[in-house]
């Protein structure tokens, strides 16, 4: 048996690792690495837009570089998000501090859709800027590579990438309701 790589085998594997490292690194970087990624993704494009703007819609840039550049702009993009998320959760100056459940299985499935979660955040983005798609503003470059053609994960992870950007946020919002216990104050001497 021979394995190909496709943009399906890629999203399934991402998925795999990120999903694996939420549960070594617990609930708590899990959902640090999603307020980073969320952060990263207005960073990566707002750069992106001012990169379009000013430097690959000169003339002179289009004509010296030639069609390398809109590639540009996406490489750019992807390695500026990627680069952030890694500092922001590295370096960044907050944590997060959600109440474990007190249940062993619900914190454990609670940090596994977390990671699942963040998994589909982030290939949607990376897929997003691939595909030559922007979330703030509009681009006046018109470059894009179609990855859905023959990836039906390519195609419903870009398809639905509202929905992608906005479950981690709203899963956040419902487990700060109705986890833990808020009656409970931890002294720290």
């Amino acid at each position: 048996m021979q394995i190909l790589p496709t943009w399906d085998l890629f999203i399934i594997v991402f998925f795999a690792i990120v999903v694996a490292y939420s549960f070594i690194v617990g609930r708590n970087s899990t959902l640090k690495i999603i307020i980073a990624t969320y952060i990263a993704t207005l960073t990566a494009d707002g750069f992106g837009n001012l990169l379009d703007t000013f430097v690959l819609s000169d003339p002179n840039f289009v004509l010296n570089v030639g069609s390398f550049g809109p590639s540009v702009l996406v490489v750019s993009k992807i390695l500026l998000f990627v680069l952030v998320i890694l500092l922001i959760t590295v370096r960044g100056s907050f944590f997060v501090a959600m109440d474990y459940e007190r249940s062993v299985i619900l914190n454990l499935a609670t940090t596994g859709a977390f990671g699942f979660l963040s998994a589909g955040l982030i290939v949607s983005t990376i897929l997003v800027y691939i595909s030559g798609g922007v979330f703030v503003g509009s681009s006046a470059t018109t470059f894009g590579v179609d990855i859905t053609t023959g990836s039906t994960l390519a195609k419903l992870m870009t398809e639905n990438y509202n929905i992608w950007f906005s479950l981690p946020a709203i899963a956040f919002v419902i487990m700060s309701f109705v986890g833990g216990d808020k009656d409970e104050v931890e002294v720290i001497e």
